[in-house]
């Protein structure tokens, strides 16, 4: 511990993150996945044979608990902030309590990870891969706090971006769309037959972002067409409104 290149998955336990995790083990190189809930992370940490650590981001003192861990390490080859979780309170519940967690989460655990992990990427000339959403790009009614919190997320990425190039760090923003996974199967979407195609599954995901960071890209759509949807929204808000507003309407 502390001297070989270390790669980090926050949120590594399932989905997404465990996909990622699954296609960055290396022989030569070391793997840490963090997240809350002990049972599935100790699951993957086997399944693996890697590091884990049981932390909930959303806390400072989880993030103290991978601060203390990363400050162990001299060089960190990637950084994978993938921490997330499901916020639908409507915003007419005025819910300041799950916005709050929102952002913790969503967004503010972002960036005291990689304050945390900076030191190491640093010595390591390394990489992040910030996983965001297409929710940080379009503006919807489904779960509004999940959204403005990843609105927040992908400006800061977007700037880190420009910032970290200085330093030697390459910063990848991923925008998944829809991804299927057991804990989000997205049934209604997948049974239409059109919408149905916006929907990947975990792994596909996983191997779009990683091919997106191989080629230095400072963002990526997972698929890659779901970056019309971002554009709409700059040119056509008014729209993507009615568009939303009919989505909701159809599938809650």
């Amino acid at each position: 511990m502390g001297d070989g290149d270390l790669t980090v998955v926050t949120g590594g336990s399932a989905g997404i993150g465990l996909a990622l995790a699954r296609r960055l083990v290396r022989p030569d190189g070391e793997l840490l996945l963090v997240a809350r809930g002990s049972e599935r992370l100790l699951a993957a940490g086997h399944e693996l044979d890697c590091e884990t650590l049981v932390a909930d981001l959303s806390t400072p003192a989880g993030v103290e608990i991978l601060a203390h861990r990363l400050a162990q390490q001299k060089r960190i080859r990637l950084l994978v902030n993938n921490a997330g979780g499901p916020f639908r309170t409507p915003l007419l519940e005025h819910d300041a309590d799950e916005a709050s967690r929102a952002i913790d989460l969503l967004y503010l655990a972002m960036v005291r990870v990689t304050a945390a992990a900076w030191p190491g990427l640093f010595v390591a000339h390394g990489s992040i891969v910030n996983v965001v959403s297409v929710a940080g790009t379009v503006a919807t009614g489904s779960a509004p706090h999940y959204a403005a919190a990843k609105h927040a997320a992908i400006a800061w990425s977007r700037g880190l971006h420009v910032e970290a190039a200085a330093c030697g760090i390459h910063v990848l923003t991923a925008n998944p769309g829809p991804v299927a996974t057991a804990a989000f199967p997205h049934d209604r979407l997948r049974s239409h037959r059109w919408l149905r195609h916006a929907v990947i599954d975990d792994d596909r995901c996983a191997e779009s972002i990683l091919s997106a960071l191989g080629k230095r890209r400072s963002e990526s759509f997972q698929p890659e067409w779901w970056r019309v949807a971002g554009v709409a929204q700059a040119i056509a808000p008014g729209t993507m409104a009615r568009l939303a507003r009919r989505s909701r309407e159809r599938f809650g």
